[in-house]
């Protein structure tokens, strides 16, 4: 395309990439492989993307003064939160990320942050970004429920991993005080969600995502899993006696088909 001309190398890479792994995954899918390892292959492919782009910008923002890059290194973490950060991110899903950040680094991570979103979006994708302490992320997690349920979802991609468990260990601390207006709130949101995109079962054009039954659901009781027991994922939340048995297979098999009905949808359109 003649606009390509103008992007940086690091982006035109990034975007070949993108069409390669996504033509990839989608053989991949009509060959019938599970939604779920669909979506984690996406989410490889996006991790391998993202950390490129990443590497770019700190070097970009870096480039008169390396040993600042390196100090920046010790002092950022970079953190998939939502669907990309619990992997199952669909063809085409938004890309949702933090750049967390000690408070001392902040002006400096905030220069990386101007080019890695820049190139992010130049690729192609979408995205959604935030740039926070871990002071910041769990203030504004415990006032605002979509940005609750989204860091509810985090996982540590690159930087400093003490820094990353420092912010989820407060953010746990500060669920677990919380978890009963948490849960509340969580509970009205998604009620509200339904009955904007259908609140029965039988619908003919029925939103994958948010309409009853939808994958919304599932992922509800994931949330409240984070806020009762500081554990998101079903495995451990049957390991912990909040789910049965029977429980987590239905959800996970319910799970399964919707991640590959919206894969399939994805594919079918080429965009979300």
């Amino acid at each position: 395309m003649p606009g390509s001309l103008r992007l940086r190398p690091a982006v035109l890479a990034a975007r070949e990439q993108l069409d390669a792994g996504r033509q990839k995954l989608r053989e991949q899918h009509d060959r019938g492989s599970p939604g779920i390892q669909v979506c984690a292959h996406l989410a490889d492919l996006l991790d391998e993307v993202v950390l490129n782009l990443f590497q770019s910008a700190m070097e970009e923002a870096g480039h008169d003064n390396p040993a600042r890059q390196c100090d920046l290194a010790e002092q950022v973490a970079l953190v998939p939160n939502g669907g990309y950060g619990r992997r199952d991110v669909a063809p085409f899903s938004d890309v949702d990320l933090m750049l967390l950040t000690s408070p001392g680094a902040h002006a400096a991570a905030a220069e990386v942050a101007k080019y890695l979103t820049r190139d992010i979006c130049d690729a192609g994708l979408q995205l959604g970004f935030s740039l926070r302490t871990p002071a910041q992320a769990c203030s504004l997690g415990m006032k605002d429920s979509t940005i609750f349920t989204s860091l509810a979802e985090s996982r540590l991609l690159w930087g400093n991993e003490r820094l990353f468990e420092k912010f989820l260990e407060r953010y746990r601390a500060a669920t677990r005080r919380r978890w009963r207006s948490l849960v509340a709130t969580i509970v009205k949101s998604r009620r509200e969600e339904q009955r904007q995109y259908g609140e029965t079962a039988y619908l003919l054009q029925p939103n994958i995502k948010r309409s009853r039954g939808g994958l919304r659901d599932v992922q509800m009781v994931r949330w409240i899993g984070f806020t009762r027991h500081g554990e998101s994922d079903l495995e451990n939340l049957g390991r912990l006696g909040a789910i049965t048995s029977v429980d987590r297979r239905r959800l996970q098999d319910a799970h399964e088909f919707l991640l590959r009905l919206r894969n399939e949808l994805h594919f079918h359109a080429g965009k979300s």
